[in-house]
């Protein structure tokens, strides 16, 4: 694991393989866990998106931005790898935020409110990230990342759920923050998962 931030993701995930911008596109109709998981694996795979020039940071500091790069079907793959590769489980989540805010924005009429389906518990969730992205601390990361994984009917409780969501606050901050604190935070929460997985990877 990398000690570092600021290239690609070092989380622990349960990240199935990799696979194509269509299918990755299609697991969003299938719950945001599984969506998550399919861009994580898709990021890992790729070529280091901030090595070419596509910096996280900068797409997510402008909305407007983020809601053609991220949301846009046709926007460069590179975007959304940039995010995740950075942010790991986090990023993911804002990547299919994003695309959630640019299909919303097609269905709105001009002057008018979304549907209401596109108010479902897990867009308001997602809206929550997006927006409080840049200041939420770790706790409030984790506890949306609880409310997303119970609003999609996955278990919260666990000691292993509970530690591997920590572990994905605690990288977001770490690599967006960049500060020794995060950074220690993270390193506990790793070492953490990395106890409770032991006994797995032994057996």
């Amino acid at each position: 694991m990398a000690a570092r931030f600021g290239t690609r993701a070092n989380t622990v995930s349960d990240a199935p393989e990799p696979t194509s911008a269509a299918a990755a596109a299609g697991e969003q109709r299938r719950g945001v866990p599984r969506t998550s998981a399919a861009l994580l694996a898709q990021a890992l795979a790729s070529d280091d998106a901030e090595e070419s020039g596509v910096r996280a940071a900068e797409l997510l500091a402008d909305p407007a931005l983020a809601v053609e790069s991220l949301g846009h079907p046709d926007a460069p793959a590179a975007a959304r790898h940039a995010v995740v590769q950075r942010y790991g489980r986090v990023g993911a989540l804002l990547v299919i935020g994003y695309e959630e805010r640019w299909r919303a924005s097609r269905l709105t009429p001009p002057g008018g409110d979304a549907p209401s389906e596109r108010r479902a518990s897990h867009v308001t969730l997602l809206d929550h990230l997006l927006d409080g992205f840049s200041g939420l601390d770790a706790d409030a990361m984790d506890t949306a990342l609880a409310g997303l994984d119970e609003a999609e009917g996955m278990e919260v409780h666990g000691e292993t759920s509970v530690a591997r969501r920590w572990l994905h606050a605690t990288y977001a901050v770490a690599a967006r923050d960049g500060t020794e604190a995060a950074h220690r935070a993270y390193m506990v929460a790793l070492d953490r998962v990395m106890r409770l997985a032991a006994p797995r990877i032994a057996s």
